[in-house]
């Protein structure tokens, strides 16, 4: 009479080896995937902002330079500022008109508008009270336009040639138009250019 031998069912040590290593490389290539999206939706992010950034800076320039109002500004020390001023690596200043609805009808709104180059940032800064009484008693309203834009400058625009100073001491000196040039870490050198509402 032949003894039958009875072998347990499983997995050997090679086969285990084998399927935690093949488990492994999926794993891998699966966690290499996620991170390639991650890193794709990073950069797409990315490139929104830097987009939404030029477009909005482009549009706030264009509409405030269009509503540019003749008008100085008394200082609390009792001079006045010009009724525009630029400098290429400082920046401009000038008063806004905008048009606003009411219960009355459309009515004007003075604004006191700066766009200055304060290191490797363009700020704009504004507020709706434009005679000084008391110093430092009017707040800025600050908006950064550009985080990162080196070699930023303005340049300002006679009907002849660009010019790196403006300042305007009568109504009738404002630029035709004014430009910003600045290098971005994703687009380059980039150029804006506004003209004014009362250019001459």
């Amino acid at each position: 009479m032949k003894s039958s031998v009875h072998r347990e069912s499983g997995f050997t040590l090679v086969e285990a080896l084998v399927s935690l290593f093949v488990f492994s490389l999926i794993a891998v290539g699966c966690t290499v995937l996620l991170m390639q999206g991650v890193e794709s939706q990073r950069r797409v992010a990315a490139a929104q902002a830097s987009l939404r950034e030029l477009q909005t800076a482009r549009s706030l320039m264009t509409n405030d330079l269009l509503q540019l109002a003749p008008r100085r500004v008394r200082q609390f020390e009792g001079g006045h500022t010009p009724a525009f001023a630029g400098a290429e690596t400082e920046g401009v200043a000038f008063v806004r008109a905008a048009a606003e609805p009411s219960a009355q009808g459309p009515r004007t709104r003075l604004a006191y508008v700066m766009y200055v180059i304060d290191g490797d940032r363009v700020v704009r800064r504004s507020r709706t009270i434009l005679d000084e009484a008391q110093p430092q008693a009017a707040a800025m309203a600050e908006r950064v336009m550009f985080a990162n834009a080196v070699e930023a400058r303005f340049e300002f625009f006679d009907g002849v040639a660009w010019r790196p100073q403006w300042q305007a001491i009568n109504a009738a000196g404002a630029p035709r138009a004014v430009a910003l040039t600045l290098r971005t870490p994703r687009y380059g050198v980039i150029r804006i250019e506004a003209a004014t509402g009362t250019g001459t």
